[in-house]
């Protein structure tokens, strides 16, 4: 879970934001979620893989048009890798104690081995009323093909 607010400002020893990628084309909310990790069942002690720096931003395009983009680093340094089967991570956006939307997201491959750099971005349907109510974000727990790469 995250709370949204403004875009961070640049600030030596902290990366500058990756999402919105363009902040002029409307205003804002803006979250950032340190790491979630996937574990193979079972086996709780040692993450499979995992996405670290996860940054979520919802802007205003225009009326009417929202956009949610994510940007995140995938984990491939644990013991193993895995996907976004059987199901996408969710991005509950809420507001007022309710989930107004939802974005999600069908994340590629996270190898064994890398640390890659992962982007998405999807129109939202939501009102501007709806818009102003956002002020977290939660990731509900989700499943993932987790697969181990014995050594």
């Amino acid at each position: 879970m995250c709370l949204l607010g403004p875009i961070p400002p640049r600030t030596p020893g902290r990366s500058d934001a990756q999402v919105p990628s363009d902040a002029a084309r409307g205003v804002c909310k803006y979250g950032r979620i340190p790491f979630v990790y996937f574990y193979q069942d079972g086996a709780t002690a040692d993450p499979a893989f995992g996405l670290l720096d996860i940054e979520i931003a919802i802007q205003r395009r225009g009326p009417g048009l929202f956009a949610c983009e994510i940007y995140a680093i995938g984990d491939g340094y644990q013991s193993g890798h895995g996907a976004s089967e059987p199901e996408p991570l969710v991005f509950e956006l809420r507001g007022r104690g309710r989930t107004i939307a939802k974005a999600e997201w069908r994340y590629p491959i996270i190898l064994s081995g890398h640390m890659d750099a992962l982007t998405y971005s999807i129109p939202l349907a939501l009102s501007d009323e709806a818009f102003e109510l956002l002020d977290r974000i939660l990731v509900p727990p989700a499943r993932a093909r987790v697969t181990v790469c014995l050594e």
